[in-house]
């Protein structure tokens, strides 16, 4: 479906595996072409980081001198950038690394920070919680959803995490279909509404965790777990 996004707001995408979501993505960051329709991103400054990292980047070697490659000033410590991404995602402990030597949680929050510090329109993510622990999944929401305020761009994230998802975008699209055959996105929703379409197609009901205040998924057929399936709530917000 077309839809819209707004400035400063970040959209969820979820959906099966095989249904579509990587090649939408693709398709706003103008590596590939769309069957039918079309697309006004290639108007815009696209950053995009990809699902699959490669720890090669033509140019450089280091993290510092990587991230210098796409934006140099945010590297200085004074700058926004610097104390927004860069010290949030703890990259700055990385300066000296190779990319070839990171961990699979530290090229993550590499990309996503490569990615974020770059001057752009629009950003895409595909599966930023990839790899990383609960703690460093929090502190991406929090970036994904800063950055997107403060440069008053669009964000698209995709990914399975439910817990980034919730704590990060503003409306949400759910991506339904025939895994490896054919797939169709909803337009942008409210997170309550989608969200709740989504895990209603996946038999899952999930609560929000009276201490943490994080969401958890229900054990299947237990009290809770029939509870909402007869209220109708899957993603129980109250």
């Amino acid at each position: 479906e077309s839809g819209q996004a707004y400035k400063g707001e970040v959209i969820g995408i979820v959906g099966p595996n095989a249904i579509g979501k990587t090649t939408f993505i693709r398709i706003l960051a103008g590596q590939i072409e769309p069957d039918s329709g079309y697309t006004t991103s290639t108007a815009f400054r696209i950053s995009y980081k990809p699902q699959y990292l490669d720890r090669r980047i033509e140019g450089c070697v280091s993290v510092e001198e990587c991230l210098k490659s796409v934006n140099s000033d945010a590297l200085k410590e004074d700058n926004w950038l610097f104390i927004d991404v860069i010290k949030r995602l703890k990259i700055d402990r990385l300066f000296n690394k190779d990319l070839d030597s990171l961990s699979g949680g530290e090229l993550q929050k590499f990309y996503i920070a490569y990615t974020l510090i770059r001057d752009a329109d629009i950003y895409l993510l595909d599966e930023p919680s990839s790899h990383i622990d609960v703690e460093d999944q929090l502190s991406v929401a929090r970036v994904i959803k800063r950055i997107a305020r403060l440069r008053k761009t669009p964000i698209f994230v995709i990914d399975h995490n439910l817990l980034l998802i919730d704590y990060s975008i503003d409306r949400l699209m759910v991506f339904s279909g025939t895994p490896g055959r054919e797939g169709h996105g909803n337009s942008p929703d409210s997170v309550a509404k989608a969200l709740n379409s989504f895990l209603k197609s996946m038999n899952i009901t999930m609560r929000r965790d009276p201490e943490s205040g994080r969401p958890r998924i229900n054990k299947p057929d237990s009290y809770l777990d029939r509870q909402q399936k007869t209220l109708g709530q899957y993603f129980y917000i109250e």
